[in-house]
């Protein structure tokens, strides 16, 4: 009992985690990578490179989310023309979103940077950053595994331009709050007011203490389908994607993959 006890709960945290919850992880406030988010579709097939074709075709966004509005069930209560709206407003939604990274092209051994990512899009009303070390989805790693040390808090700033900290907020009292996630709350996205909401997240980093040069990206995480009515349903008194915190409209973009020189 004392082993599988922890392993229980441990399941059911990865399943809490791998949901595509537009109000983000429930519970996990902790160091995150890609491979975590199962749920989610890829933007771009150079995240999947890793993978077999088939397995590759079916994390696309046509493979996983936009197949799946024109054929399951849980879609029923829209009508054809309605299944491929709501796949046009959601195509919207994605030609918004990108992310970009801003990092020093060199630095000293065990120094301290500064690392900063900003958001476009997302039909909120959270979306999601983590540093990592490559774009590869399933096998990008927190940038704490490559050597660099995550400083304290980072410092976010909403689509308001206002400073946010209720995610560091929900870490316990004592706690190391060097992580390399952030949620972001307070996002909107909307095809008919043309709303793009951007955030602003810095980290202070310490360089690895070994010479080299060193991989960093930002994975972004958003949502699609609450863009708009069709794509939205109450369950419990709050706003939800229509195909529900499994249904991959949740999705996984990568900044561009950056070089630091560490001397």
């Amino acid at each position: 009992m004392r082993i599988i006890a922890p392993i229980s709960s441990l399941t059911v945290l990865a399943a809490t985690v791998a949901l595509a919850d537009p109000y983000g992880p429930p519970y996990a406030v902790t160091d995150m990578a890609p491979f975590c988010a199962t749920c989610h579709a890829s933007t771009s097939p150079a995240q999947l490179l890793d993978l077999p074709a088939e397995a590759a075709a079916a994390e696309t966004t046509e493979g996983k989310h936009f197949g799946r509005i024109r054929t399951d069930p849980v879609y029923r209560d829209l009508s054809p023309a309605d299944r491929e709206r709501l796949i046009a407003a959601i195509k919207w939604v994605d030609e918004q979103a990108s992310v970009t990274i801003q990092v020093p092209s060199q630095a000293r051994r065990s120094s301290r940077i500064e690392v900063t990512v900003v958001t476009r899009g997302g039909a909120g009303p959270v979306v999601g950053v983590s540093l990592v070390d490559s774009a590869i989805r399933y096998q990008a790693r927190p940038i704490s595994a490559s050597g660099f040390k995550v400083v304290g808090p980072a410092l976010v700033v909403g689509s308001n331009g206002k400073p946010q900290a209720q995610w560091a907020e929900r870490r316990l009292r004592g706690s190391d709050m060097g992580l390399n996630t952030v949620m972001i709350t307070g996002i909107e996205g909307d095809q008919v007011t043309q709303r793009v909401d951007e955030t602003r997240t810095t980290w202070v980093l310490r360089t690895p203490p070994e010479p080299g040069a060193y991989s960093v990206a930002a994975a972004f995480y958003y949502g699609t389908e609450k863009g708009r009515p069709l794509g939205t349903v109450v369950h419990n008194g709050r706003a939800e994607p229509r195909g529900g915190p499994g249904g991959a409209s949740g999705r996984i973009m990568f900044s561009d993959v950056v070089k630091i020189n560490v001397k």
